[in-house]
């Protein structure tokens, strides 16, 4: 069998960082660090047809789409829904009362999920912006009394249940239709505490993914930082079993440094992308049974969000001031 290539094909320079980005029916859309949801084709061109959407005050730091709606949150605390045909600004309410990190769309469409400084995990009904259950069970501050992040979530491959995770390293598992807790994992490599130089931290985990199959979770962030004022720490993604709750795998890359930032199962289910970065980008094509590399390229920046545009292979990469295109083959 031959070894797997991940190509480049094209790139497009940005004046804003893209931090977030989802599509849909052959529409895509970026979040920006200018406030504005861009939407992009497929080879992350800008679409000549819709111009940004204008809606927030500050980073826009997730969206997530279906056929008829888009959704976008923000550091202002905002989740506004958006036409899709239209592009027009639908509603716009107050979701958090800190910074929001995370938007994700259960896979029936109809349960929206955000994340937020606040710490609070909240369920919403996409079709009406009601709020169906505000989960509370992440700690407000790290062990050593500073605040901590709320920085994502992940619905389950049958939108039973939702996972979120923390700065500390901390995985909830909920029922999304009662909303109780179910299990509680610590990775706690991935965060790393300096009471020597700096008394500060850095890392958390930032990304999340369930297998296809459904047992088990993927968890992305970084391996333990010597110099807690970069990006220093190995990219480092650890699987959990979900029935369990042990740790069942970890990985740890020897060329990429820096946070994983996103997680996603290549469209057959076979391999999953790990994108990211410290001072440079990467992206890394996994063998989750293996626990190792299939091939790890770097990006020409620091990646945010990756998704696949088609069922051939075709990656869709956004980051700081650029947008690219890449072949999996």
């Amino acid at each position: 069998m031959a070894s797997p290539k991940l190509e480049l094909q094209r790139e497009h320079g940005r004046e804003e960082i893209l931090f977030s980005l989802s599509g849909c029916d052959g529409k895509f859309y970026a979040g920006g660090s200018d406030g504005r949801v861009h939407c992009l084709n497929p080879t992350g061109e800008p679409a000549p047809t819709r111009p940004p959407l204008e809606g927030h005050q500050s980073y826009v730091t997730g969206v997530a789409c279906s056929r008829s709606y888009l959704w976008s949150v923000s550091y202002d605390g905002l989740l506004n829904r958006w036409s899709v045909e239209s592009g027009s600004l639908i509603s716009s309410q107050k979701a958090h009362q800190k910074w929001i990190r995370d938007v994700q769309l259960s896979p029936d469409g109809m349960t929206l999920a955000t994340t937020g400084d606040d710490m609070k995990l909240r369920l919403w009904d996409s079709q009406t912006g009601r709020l169906i259950h505000n989960l509370e069970g992440h700690a407000a501050q790290s062990p050593q009394g500073f605040s901590s992040m709320l920085y994502t979530c992940c619905f389950s491959p049958d939108g039973a249940l939702i996972a979120s995770a923390d700065r500390i390293g901390e995985i909830l598992i909920w029922e999304v239709s009662s909303g109780q807790l179910l299990q509680r994992w610590h990775a706690s490599t991935m965060y790393t505490w300096d009471e020597v130089q700096r008394l500060r931290s850095i890392g958390g985990i930032r990304s999340l993914c369930f297998s296809p199959d459904q047992s088990t979770l993927a968890v992305g962030g970084m391996g333990h930082v010597q110099n807690v004022d970069g990006l220093g720490g190995k990219a480092r993604i650890e699987w959990f079993e979900l029935q369990s709750g042990k740790q069942v795998g970890t990985f740890e890359s020897e060329a990429h440094k820096g946070l994983v930032e996103g997680l996603q199962f290549t469209p057959e289910g076979s391999h999953l992308v790990a994108a990211g970065g410290s001072s440079k980008g990467f992206l890394i094509l996994l063998e989750p049974k293996a626990e190792k590399a299939a091939l790890e390229v770097e990006s020409p920046m620091y990646v945010h969000q990756a998704v696949f545009t088609s069922d051939q292979g075709d990656l869709l990469v956004v980051g700081h001031q650029k947008a690219t295109s890449w072949k999996l083959t």
